[in-house]
């Protein structure tokens, strides 16, 4: 009997264990969130997490604590999140709240937040039995770092003219804490340069599909994200780009069948639904692909005007858009961003101005494509080549080759595709080909900042 006794003793204290021994866990929870918070004018959201593995979370919270105010005993808390999961009664399961997540959303204003350092605390306590049951309870403190003072902009250009779809050029100076800085031409950014004596410019342009009247803004941004925008006299020049109407003819839609069914993933598809998934969709990537190439602005390395294809007949004009017709009926249209030069078969390609080659080779309805950054953000492209003689990162004269003219890509026949970027934004090649625009809208802006020619 005592034997029966004492069995059934050590069963009960081994159930006894077995049940509570999880209980006093004693690793506290685990608390996420960014290293060092910096908040600037502006909102800014914060993912935060508690969690526990063990006995589960019991009660989490946030709270925002700033400094002292002058002639106050205690820094001000403000509670940003507080939520009681569950108690330590012996009944509750383990780990049934294992974790809690938050976006904090954090404005200095609406939070009325004085600029200088503050203190996120994250807290939490888990359901443990331990510290006699009290559980484990841990905080994080990470630190905040407020300003709201927006960067000094300051532009020392004068009212310019610029044509939509064409380019000008404008200095300034911003406070040495702006982390970004460059002219904003509705949802075109177009990045500054600084110049040796801390002066920056920027050539932007104006894109062929902007707004009526868009508005030309000169914008210094910090590490906060605070942003000063002063808009810029910028006197837009309309243009009413020309419309044509290109009837796709069978041989054409099976050669672009044959070149670039795989590519547009249209495996079944007509000919004609092959071209219009590539003048789309196709278009799309490798336009992407051309602005992904493009470099920040860097130190001109060009001077003077760029050169026209030499011997070259112009076939199509910057800026047209193009319907695209079968048996009478449009069925896919684009809009094409350059000049189409043409001039004998497998003509010499020349570099229109000294830069470094920032790509080279196939590229979907470009065919071959030579790109060559300039400087100051200015980018000049040639497709449709039927070979190439450079490669990136070499470093190209004005008149140097760098390859023969071709069909290569979406194009009819022998000729050169010539487009100018500045930024990512596809400009008028007329005026690059012109020394006295350069000289009014560009050089004269470089040397002084001072007004140009209207």
């Amino acid at each position: 009997m005592r034997a029966i006794v004492s069995l059934f003793l050590v069963v009960v204290l081994a159930v006894g264990i077995v049940w509570l021994w999880p209980r006093l866990e004693s690793d506290p929870p685990v608390l996420s969130g960014p290293e060092r918070i910096e908040l600037g004018a502006g909102e800014q959201r914060i993912d935060v997490a508690w969690e526990d593995s063990g006995m589960g979370l019991a009660e989490v919270s946030a709270v925002l604590r700033l400094p002292a105010a002058p002639g106050a005993d205690s820094p001000r808390e403000i509670l940003l999140h507080e939520e009681r999961l569950r108690s330590n009664r012996p009944g509750d399961p383990i780990g049934r709240d294992t974790e809690e997540r938050q976006t904090l959303v954090l404005d200095a204003a609406a939070l009325e937040l004085p600029d200088g350092e503050s203190t996120l605390l994250l807290r939490a306590r888990d359901a443990s039995w331990s510290g006699f049951g009290e559980g484990n309870a841990v905080e994080r403190a990470i630190p905040v770092v407020v300003d709201t003072r927006p960067p000094s902009v300051t532009i020392e250009s004068g009212v310019t003219y610029v044509r939509r779809g064409g380019a000008a050029l404008v200095a300034y100076r911003v406070d040495d804490d702006a982390e970004r800085s460059g002219v904003r031409v509705g949802d075109a950014f177009f990045p500054g340069w600084r110049e040796p004596g801390g002066r920056f410019v920027s050539v932007f342009g104006i894109p062929v599909e902007a707004a009526e009247n868009p508005v030309v803004e000169v914008v210094g941004v910090d590490a906060f994200g605070n942003e000063t925008a002063l808009r810029f006299d910028a006197r837009i020049r309309d243009r009413t780009p020309p419309e044509i109407s290109i009837a796709l003819s069978d041989g054409f839609l099976d050669r672009v069948d044959r070149t670039f069914r795989s590519e547009a993933d249209a495996p079944g598809a007509t000919p004609l639904a092959v071209f219009q998934r590539v003048n789309t969709e196709l278009r799309v990537r490798n336009d992407d692909r051309i602005a992904d190439a493009i470099p920040e602005p860097t130190e001109a390395a060009w001077s003077g005007a760029f050169e026209q294809m030499r011997g070259s007949k112009v076939t199509s004009e910057f800026a047209e858009l193009r319907h695209y017709t079968r048996g009478g009926s449009r069925v896919s249209r684009a809009r094409h961003y350059g000049y189409d030069l043409a001039s004998t078969s497998r003509a010499p390609i020349t570099a229109s101005n000294a830069g470094t080659v920032i790509f080279a080779g196939d590229n979907g309805i470009y065919g071959n494509l030579v790109l060559i950054d300039h400087g100051l953000g200015i980018t000049t492209l040639y497709g449709h080549l039927s070979s190439l003689e450079v490669a990136v990162g070499d470093r190209v004269t004005r008149g140097q080759v760098l390859g023969r003219s071709g069909a290569t890509g979406l194009a009819g026949g022998d000729h050169l595709h010539f487009a100018v970027l500045v930024g990512r934004t596809y400009v008028d090649p007329l005026e690059w080909w012109d020394a006295k625009w350069i000289r009014d809208h560009i050089t004269s802006r470089l040397e002084s900042g001072g007004e140009p020619d209207a």
